[in-house]
């Protein structure tokens, strides 16, 4: 009788402890402030603010990567193919598009193909393209499609991606490839009417300072790739991946086009 009594207790003490934790948890969460607005750096161009760790309890947490961690080998003549995915330090891109355009500096290489892979928050698979990448290098651009066999991101959940360079189609272990996540947020009143009355530039300082990578980068690189010898512009684009620890690949190009799907 006496173990039955413990053991009882025992239940209700783990029960009680939990409960405590969730609440505690929850008020925390609440006084968590959101991300703010910080001023632009000296020379006027965008300033990242890096949000705080992204919670999503829909998907167990996961290890995407951005530089060499996530390289398994090389392509032809060039055994270390640096593939290196922007994205800041948490490597989870938040966006307010239902549609991103990621971004992805790619080295020159032998390999003819590329593959990138979208899965929804419960791991589904609801993207998957091969693209040719012959003869490119630089940043690249890779937008996924707004058509209806994809769905579009839903609010606040965790999509994981990955980008890999087919370095062998026969024997797909020397791939080179990289893994990370986007996440869409949805902007406030304020921020929005904000970006309503503001020029390119200003969108693009106002996305950063929110901790908006994904509509930062984008709206940068489609401004460069416009305006590409435009000072103002390549000192906005250094200080964006600056602030990211992306500033090796401030002076690489950023590719005209994105990369041709293969249907």
């Amino acid at each position: 009788m006496n173990k039955i009594r413990l053991k009882a207790i025992a239940f209700c003490s783990i029960l009680l402890i939990g409960a405590f934790n969730a609440c505690q948890f929850a008020d925390m969460a609440k006084s968590l402030p959101p991300v703010q607005g910080i001023p632009p750096t000296e020379s006027g161009g965008p300033r990242f603010a890096q949000p705080r760790e992204d919670i999503d309890r829909s998907s167990p947490p996961s290890q995407p990567s951005r530089g060499p961690e996530g390289v398994r080998g090389g392509c032809g003549s060039n055994r270390q193919l640096n593939l290196t995915a922007l994205v800041p330090q948490n490597k989870i891109g938040r966006t307010v598009s239902e549609y991103p355009t990621l971004f992805f500096y790619l080295p020159k290489t032998d390999a003819q193909l590329a593959e990138f892979i979208l899965l929804d928050p419960s791991g589904k698979e609801i993207y998957k393209q091969t693209f040719t990448i012959s003869n490119l290098s630089g940043v690249i651009g890779v937008s996924i499609p707004a058509n209806k066999n994809v769905s579009p991101l839903k609010v606040d959940k965790n999509y994981r991606w990955t980008f890999t360079v087919i370095c062998d189609s026969q024997d797909r272990s020397a791939d080179v490839f990289q893994m990370g996540a986007v996440r869409r947020v949805e902007l406030s009143a304020d921020i929005r009417s904000e970006l309503e009355k503001a020029d390119p530039r200003r969108k693009t300082a106002i996305y950063a300072e929110n901790g908006i990578w994904q509509d930062a980068l984008s709206n940068l690189a489609a401004a460069r790739r416009a305006q590409p010898d435009d000072a103002v512009l390549s000192a906005d684009w250094a200080d964006l991946l600056n602030a990211v620890n992306l500033g090796k690949i401030a002076k690489e190009p950023i590719v005209q086009n994105e990369p041709q799907p293969i249907k």
